[in-house]
């Protein structure tokens, strides 16, 4: 005979000892277990089970033998209920929980995604960079740092950085403009090592318009030329790993720009 009782919310097995229980009515474990195609000690196990979720009795019969019986098939409804009831508490429990799960969630170094648009929003990707534990590795255009309100930033910025020792090594597309910048530089070099990027090198690039930094599992990436500043800060071990790689590479194609002072 099919099984019934398949899919009610009982186990495979589970299934088997209640529906023997309703084809044969008060039975002993051994009646049951054989009606079911089970063995015996897996059957008093989950006759037991049954009897906790309120499906099967025990019964008094004929002799010493421990006989059950299933209860009323309605019984099942209310089983299945309460099982229904139970995972909706379970899954509002999880939804309320959701937000601090997300906060903890790391897989596969899942990669996260700041975008910031004008000035405020690129002081903001820039100044995270303070927090840094590591050197910060840069690549530079400084073109793109012509204007008055970020260079008046960017020295302040730079006081900061030597202030915390955060340590910077800076590769900066070598133009008129930069080279005349290096020579009235008055910043300390004493957290910051620079060295040009020959333009000959770069296929023909003449600039970048904009600034690379990775440090730690960050990237942070901005454009600072009108109509398009904006800054991008991307935390990924993977992608800063391969930067760093690509970074020191070009570093060994660096030339040196000024001798470290402090």
């Amino acid at each position: 005979m099919k099984n019934l009782t398949d899919n009610l919310g009982l186990d495979k097995n589970e299934a088997k000892v209640y529906q023997a229980l309703l084809e044969l009515g008060p039975s002993t474990v051994s009646q049951i277990t054989k009606r079911a195609g089970i063995a015996r000690t897996f059957g008093y196990q989950l006759l037991e089970k049954l009897s906790i979720q309120g499906l099967v009795n025990r019964v008094s019969g004929q002799g010493t033998k421990i006989r059950f019986t299933a209860e009323h098939p309605q019984r099942l409804i209310q089983f299945i209920q309460n099982k229904k009831n139970a995972w909706e508490r379970k899954l509002k429990d999880a939804e309320d929980k959701l937000p601090d799960l997300v906060s903890l969630y790391k897989f596969a170094d899942k990669p996260t995604i700041k975008y910031q648009e004008g000035i405020e929003g690129l002081k903001s990707i820039f100044s995270k960079t303070l927090e840094s534990q590591e050197e910060v590795l840069s690549i530079l255009d400084i073109e793109g740092w012509d204007t008055e309100e970020l260079q008046k930033w960017g020295k302040e910025y730079n006081k900061k950085r030597s202030a915390q020792k955060v340590k910077e090594r800076v590769l900066i597309l070598d133009t008129p403009k930069a080279r005349n910048w290096m020579k009235n530089y008055h910043g300390s070099l004493k957290y910051t090592t620079y060295r040009w990027i020959k333009p000959e090198k770069l296929q023909g690039i003449k600039e970048f318009g904009g600034e690379i930094n990775v440090y730690e599992n960050k990237v942070v990436m901005a454009l600072l030329k009108k109509p398009n500043l904006m800054g991008v800060m991307i935390e990924s071990e993977a992608l800063s790993n391969i930067l760093k790689g690509l970074f020191e590479l070009a570093w060994k194609q660096g030339e040196n720009t000024v001798k470290k002072r402090s």
